[in-house]
C-alpha cells in the first residue's frame, strides 16, 4: 500500500475508465489496473466495479475513497509545510489574474515589481475568479489576483486595495451633467454588463438589483474595453473599475452614490510554502505610488 496506489483510486474515480486514468497519472494501464488489484487484495475489499463500460466505485469503494482523498490531501499539506521558508519569493512564479484588473494593473507595476524582486520570475495568466480556485488548488498558479469573493474564504488571502466602481456614460448622454448619480438614476439606463463567470458581473448586479436596476442583454462577453466602446456610442451605459478610467474621447466617468467598491486580494493555498514572500509581495504592491496616485485621482 503506497500513496501512488491511492492516486491511482482517486484518477479512476474522477475518470470513471481504466485508461483515462492511467493516462492522468502518466503509467501504463496494466501497471494502474495491476496496482489497483494488489490494493484491493491487501484490503480485502472490492473498490470498482468492472462489469459496465463505465468503471464505478462500489459502496465500500465510496466510502473509502473519501479517507484516501483526506491522506493524499494531508500528504500535500505536510509537503508544503516542509518546504515553508522564511525567505522572499524565488524562482519562476505563476500568477493568475482576473481580466478586469490584468490589463489596468500590470502596465502600473508591472516594470517595477521586476525591479524590486530580481530572484523571482513572474508569469500572468488571465483567468475568470473559478477557474483561478481550480488552478490554485491543482497546484497550476501559486497564488492570484482577483476581487475577494465568498468563496475565497477557504484560502489565505492578503489585501491589496479597495477599489470603487464608477458609472461610464457618453458625453451625449443626458446622465453626463451629473457630478454624481445614484443607482436609481440608472433604471431607465441601458446597462451594459460582462457575461457569466466574470466577479465584476456579480458584484455588480448584486447592487443593482437590489436597487430595482435591470441589466441589458445587448452585449455579452469578456471585454471591458468593447463595454467602454458602445458607451462611447452612446448605446448603453456600464460599471467601471477605478484603475480601468483612463481618459477615452466621447466618455465621462461618474461617482455612485452610495459609493461602491470591491477589494483586490492576492489569494493562494493555505499551506502555499511561501507565505512570508506573497505577504512581504503584497505590503509592496499595496504600497506602490503609481497605485495610490490612480486609486485616489480625481475623476472628471
Amino acid at each position: 500500500m503506497n500513496l501512488k496506489d491511492f492516486e491511482y483510486v482517486k484518477a479512476i474515480a474522477h475518470y470513471k475508465h481504466f485508461r483515462k486514468a492511467a493516462d492522468a497519472c502518466f503509467v501504463s494501464q496494466p501497471t494502474l489496473s495491476g496496482q489497483v488489484k494488489k490494493l484491493e487484495n491487501e484490503l480485502g475489499v472490492t473498490l470498482f466495479d468492472r462489469s459496465t463500460k463505465q468503471v464505478t466505485l462500489t459502496v465500500k469503494g465510496a466510502r473509502l475513497l473519501t479517507q484516501i482523498e483526506i491522506i493524499l490531501e494531508q500528504t500535500q499539506i505536510l509537503k508544503e509545510l516542509a518546504a515553508t521558508s522564511n525567505e522572499p519569493l524565488q524562482g519562476k512564479l505563476t500568477i493568475g489574474i482576473i481580466p478586469t484588473i490584468a490589463p489596468y494593473l500590470l502596465p502600473t507595476l508591472l516594470t517595477s515589481m521586476k525591479a524590486a524582486f530580481i530572484d523571482s520570475q513572474f508569469s500572468f495568466i488571465e483567468m475568470q475568479t473559478a477557474t483561478i480556485l481550480e488552478a490554485l488548488n491543482s497546484g497550476q498558479l501559486d497564488f492570484a489576483i482577483l476581487a475577494d469573493v465568498p468563496e475565497l474564504k477557504n484560502y489565505h488571502t492578503v489585501n491589496l486595495y479597495k477599489e470603487d466602481f464608477l458609472v461610464a456614460v457618453s458625453h451625449d448622454n443626458t446622465l453626463s451633467k451629473h457630478k454624481k448619480v445614484s443607482l436609481s438614476d440608472l433604471q431607465d439606463c441601458s446597462l451594459l454588463m460582462l457575461s457569466d463567470g466574470h466577479c465584476f458581473k456579480d458584484q455588480a448586479q448584486k447592487f443593482c438589483f437590489s436597487a430595482g436596476v435591470d441589466v441589458s442583454n445587448q452585449y455579452q462577453g469578456n471585454s471591458l474595453e468593447t463595454l467602454l466602446a458602445l458607451v462611447a456610442m452612446d448605446d448603453g451605459i456600464t460599471f467601471v473599475p477605478k484603475l480601468a478610467c483612463t481618459e477615452r474621447i466621447g466618455i465621462d466617468y461618474l461617482p455612485i452614490f452610495p459609493n461602491q467598491q470591491r477589494n483586490v486580494v492576492f489569494a493562494c493555498r493555505k499551506h502555499y510554502p511561501h507565505l512570508s514572500g506573497v505577504e512581504q509581495l503584497g505590503e509592496w504592491l499595496s504600497a506602490h505610488p503609481n497605485l495610490k496616485a490612480k486609486l485616489t485621482k480625481k475623476i472628471n
